[in-house]
């Protein structure tokens, strides 16, 4: 019995056949389009492929099939000579195609970005290198330019520079494509992505920087800092009552609020993900013990919850992949069953290198590809995907869930530094736009951003209206593993 294939995906540039077909089947598999990818020279050799099938091209030159019903994507530059050089960065200003920033131009001969006539669309506008470009971090590994974290800051990256770190724009893209696949083919109609038929979905998360503010000792350098730093002497005073408070037990520790937490979300029908350290030795690391039996049993009163007890790798992991491993062993004593998620801590990223760690310590997914500095979709996509390693050239064996906001990032001073009504108006049009795309919406709000004291007046506030709205919105809300898990399933029938 043949196959049946919705679209058949035809490039000339072998040399790049690993980069080329894995950006087609991402964006096809992301659409539910059943699809054959091939080289134009093996498409030749095995021939036999109907006319009345529809064929979507990739190459500099025009590519007649003799097909019924094409698409052809006129090839940039970018997989070429210049590839992982700097001058195969776009240049900029970037063009735009109805609003559309295009990352890629293609060598077509004509001028307009899109040309249409019976049966057959060409376009300028190369998807195919644009949305591999955002997908990779392609330009993460090009250019060497670090914060104090070593991380790659969004005010140095291609979409804050231009305007479009708000915007899924690899999302777009896909959108183009099946603007024009359905021009062609109006009986083809993708199933829905999520669960019950339900527009996008949600993802909370929670990294467990520290269980507690406050030890035995009491914290005379945050009452010193207050007064004679700030000049504050009531929130000097009020932190040691509170410190004093919850000495004697009369209140909980103010980072303690994972009762908090499981409660509002148990309300609304929702689970999220905590990542908790495994391990570290940097002084930002934290200092407790994932074996700790207040630890252990908080997980799994976490787990009981149906939430996920993830990992939150530690500050100097993220280019060490022994480290990945031997905290991933750490939390596998006390974390059964299959694979968990992962957060790198402070969110230090490398691409492909950290996802390469990932990979060999046998995780599930990452959740860490977001700015620290500034909101948004800094992969251009709010979906579920596996990464690709451009340095070894080969798709890796982990998946990637975009994170879209951390509520320090909009607090921050050296961030966006947002008042917390701002911030709550900020977390809701990146809600808005990710359930445009039907994408999932993925939150980062830590157990210790509810106290005043430590600078989060106003914030529990933002929080509870984050989650109402949420639930207004009527998504499918879950964790990280469920989400993945979810997904895979989705990926291995497509």
């Amino acid at each position: 019995m043949t196959e049946h294939i919705d679209i058949i995906c035809v490039y000339d540039n072998e040399d790049f056949s690993p980069a080329i077909e894995y950006t087609f089947a991402l964006i096809l598999s992301s659409l539910d389009l059943r699809h054959k990818v091939m080289s134009l020279r093996r498409a030749r050799q095995e021939g036999g492929y109907p006319n009345e099938a529809l064929f979507v091209t990739y190459a500099r030159e025009f590519v007649d099939l003799a097909a019924d019903k094409q698409i052809h994507i006129y090839a940039s530059d970018f997989f070429g000579k210049n590839y992982l050089e700097p001058n195969s960065l776009p240049p900029t200003p970037l063009k735009k195609y109805e609003g559309l920033p295009v990352i890629y131009h293609g060598r077509g001969n004509h001028e307009a970005w899109v040309r249409k006539s019976e049966g057959l669309i060409e376009t300028n506008v190369d998807i195919i290198a644009s949305s591999f470009f955002m997908l990779s971090r392609y330009e993460e590994v090009v250019l060497d330019i670090k914060d104090e974290h070593s991380r790659f800051p969004a005010s140095a990256s291609l979409a804050f520079g231009e305007g479009f770190l708000n915007r899924p724009i690899v999302n777009e893209y896909i959108e183009l494509l099946w603007n024009w696949v359905h021009a062609l083919e109006p009986g083809l109609t993708p199933k829905p992505l999520w669960p019950e038929n339900k527009d996008f979905a949600v993802c909370l998360t929670h990294d467990v920087d520290h269980l507690r503010r406050y030890s035995f000792l009491p914290p005379v350098t945050r009452i010193g800092s207050a007064v004679l730093r700030g000049g504050d002497f009531r929130l000097g005073f009020n932190i040691a009552i509170d410190y004093l408070m919850t000495l004697f037990h009369l209140k909980k520790d103010p980072f303690d609020t994972f009762a908090y937490i499981l409660n509002v979300e148990h309300k609304l029908g929702f689970t999220s993900s905590f990542y908790f350290m495994a391990g570290g030795g940097s002084k930002l690391d934290v200092k407790y013990s994932i074996l700790e039996p207040k630890v252990v049993k908080l997980l799994r009163q976490i787990e009981d919850k149906g939430s996920e007890a993830g990992m939150h790798a530690s500050y100097n992991s993220y280019d060490r992949p022994e480290h990945i491993e031997s905290e991933k062993a750490r939390l596998d004593r006390v974390v059964g069953g299959e694979g968990c998620g992962c957060r790198q801590h402070y969110l230090r990223w490398k691409a492909p290198y950290t996802w390469q760690a990932q990979e060999s310590a046998g995780l599930l997914y990452d959740a860490t590809v977001g700015f620290a500095d500034h909101a948004g979709f800094r992969c251009g996509f709010c979906l579920p995907f596996e990464p690709f390693d451009i340095i070894r050239d080969r798709k890796l064996n982990i998946w990637e869930l975009p994170l879209t906001v951390q509520e320090e990032t909009l607090r921050h001073a050296g961030y966006q530094n947002l008042r917390p009504e701002e911030a709550y108006k900020e977390m809701v049009q990146l809600i808005q736009v990710t359930r445009r795309c039907h994408g999932v919406f993925v939150l980062l709000w830590h157990n210790s951003s509810f106290d005043p004291l430590s600078g989060w007046a106003g914030w529990k506030e933002v929080y509870d209206k984050v989650m109402k709205y949420i639930s207004e919105q009527d998504p499918w809300v879950s964790n990280g593993k469920e989400i993945m898990l979810w997904w895979k399933q989705r990926a291995s029938t497509s």
